[in-house]
């Protein structure tokens, strides 16, 4: 599978804002997606939206043994295409409406993301 018959999936991991619990950082998984998908461009090229949430407990009873990365969690979405993504994340109703919202309980400015595409290998027991 090549870069080119792949959709274009950007991953953000992101660090929750320090005046906020872990609990409430982790219930932005359905508030925050409602404003999203409220951005017509959003629903025009984004062809897939999920979020990762770390386990707090496993990450703290864990720590030790793992190098776990020091994130609270992640935004994944994917696109068709490296120039639909950034038609959305330059978009001013985008700007405007997510972002503001994004910055009540995440840290922006320490973001970081990862833009490729995805190669699947092995799904539900079988070679792909």
């Amino acid at each position: 599978m090549s870069e080119s018959s792949s959709l274009v999936r950007i991953t953000i991991l992101i660090r929750k804002q320090d005046h906020i619990s872990y609990e409430d950082f982790h219930n932005w998984s359905t508030s925050h997606p409602k404003i999203w998908l409220s951005v017509p461009i959003v629903r025009e090229k984004i062809v897939k939206y999920s979020q990762f949430h770390v386990n707090d407990a496993l990450r703290a009873q864990l720590g030790a043994k793992l190098p776990f990365a020091q994130y609270d969690g992640a935004a994944e979405m994917c696109a068709k295409s490296f120039d639909d993504l950034m038609e959305v994340f330059s978009n001013e109703e985008y700007l405007r409406v997510v972002v503001p919202d994004e910055q009540t309980f995440l840290k922006r400015d320490e973001a970081v993301m990862m833009l490729g595409w995805e190669v699947p290998r092995w799904f539900e027991g079988e070679e792909i």
